[in-house]
């Protein structure tokens, strides 16, 4: 396992993320863990678990795994090189095609994803003319932003010109700043950095979550890990659970975290934190139609639509006794 570990580490170029732990007096299961780099405020859970003595509280010692593409994560988990994804849609759209796959947990309600755009552009319906970038088309920022125009009246391939720019939300930003684009689609908090160049932030996380949540992050795992190894999953989704309800009552610690994680100020981090409490998900479940979104992903675009049961795509049964 460790050799086969190595020599995917270095054809995936990928990157071990190490914490220091303290010792236990039980040695902790060691987890591989695919994610694509814990940058963002919805790895706040992963971190605060891990650096808060969470996992090692129920006995696990996750190690986290930098990827260069969820199809490299995808492939490494059904090879068994790694015990969970934190990654959500993909996961989704591998089980509607039959993969033995499953979403077992959402510590998001939401996306995060923001939409900036010229400050001239006063609503979504102001962009009925203009032209949006987005990163890849058939991603799920594509699908956020079909349909947020959809449910704002727009005929998002007719009223809207959206237009592939492939890369980091920089290049996006950087096609706003210079008058190629009007709007685009950003991670938060990306768009504190374009209200700071003088641009506008035409919808927030929570307003954008209020027209289509599909969120991105969570646990994913095989349906081999489901049969054979169901206790430890719920172990690691307690684990998690707690690290969201650290998050949500202990104000102080989660600002100096976002603060720290997002290379915030102190005031700005505090606005963060704000926005972010509501969107981290205890329950670790989302409703159907949530799910439906994710296997929308994949097909939303085609002629063709997939019909799926949640029940491919979702057990929930590890977050419900993991809130027992």
């Amino acid at each position: 396992m460790q050799n086969n570990f190595l020599s995917m580490a270095v054809v995936a170029l990928v990157c071990a993320l190490n914490w220091s732990q303290p010792a236990a007096s039980a040695e902790p299961k060691l987890l591989n863990i695919g994610w694509t780099g814990g940058s963002g405020w919805t790895a706040l859970p992963d971190r605060v678990a891990m650096e808060r003595g969470f996992f090692e509280k129920e006995g696990l010692k996750p190690r986290y795994i930098r990827f260069q593409g969820t199809n490299l994560m995808l492939n490494a988990l059904l090879s068994n090189e790694i015990d969970y994804l934190t990654i959500l849609p993909t996961i989704a759209g591998a089980a509607t095609r039959g993969l033995p796959v499953k979403i077992v947990a959402a510590t998001a309600k939401s996306s995060g994803y923001a939409i900036i755009s010229r400050p001239d552009i006063e609503s979504v319906k102001g962009l009925k003319g203009k032209r949006m970038a987005i990163n890849t088309f058939g991603s799920s920022a594509d699908f956020a932003i079909y349909q947020l125009l959809s449910r704002n009246g727009l005929d998002p391939n007719k009223d809207v010109t959206l237009l592939s720019i492939a890369g980091s939300p920089d290049a996006r930003f950087a096609a706003l700043v210079g008058g190629s684009v009007d709007a685009t689609v950003v991670n938060s908090p990306f768009e504190y950095r374009a209200e700071q160049k003088g641009f506008k932030t035409l919808l927030s996380v929570k307003e954008t979550a209020e027209f289509v949540k599909i969120p991105i992050a969570g646990l994913s795992t095989t349906q081999r890990k489901i049969d054979r190894e169901p206790d430890e999953i719920v172990r690691y989704l307690r684990a998690l659970r707690g690290a969201i309800l650290f998050l949500q009552s202990q104000r102080e610690a989660g600002v100096t975290m976002i603060e720290k994680l997002l290379e915030l100020d102190r005031p700005v981090a505090e606005r963060f934190y704000a926005l972010y409490r509501e969107q981290y998900n205890a329950d670790l479940t989302v409703p159907d139609s949530v799910v439906e979104e994710w296997i929308a992903v994949g097909t939303f675009r085609a002629k063709e639509k997939i019909v799926a049961k949640p029940s491919m795509v979702v057990d929930w049964s590890f977050a419900e006794k993991a809130r027992r």
